[in-house]
């Protein structure tokens, strides 16, 4: 059964939209959606286990030119 995790994001000032655009094309990544609040994008993962949320998307979406922070919050 597969895990899903929410991954908040903050981004650089005027990055957001490209960071958005970027993300929709990792594996993995189900939906990206730009928000207001504290974080500027909120992304949701799927992957077979945590372990390859963590190790493997997460490692992709923090490589992304723009990103300052994120925070997991995996779905229970």
């Amino acid at each position: 059964m597969a895990v899903q995790a929410y991954i908040l994001i903050r981004t650089e000032n005027g990055k957001a939209y490209h960071v958005k655009k970027e993300l929709e094309f990792i594996p993995g990544v189900k939906q990206v959606n730009r928000v207001m609040g504290p974080f500027d994008i909120i992304t949701l993962v799927e992957a077979e286990n945590t372990k390859q949320i963590g190790e493997n998307i997460l490692r992709d979406i923090q490589a992304v030119n723009g990103i300052r922070r994120t925070l997991t919050c995996p779905v229970i």
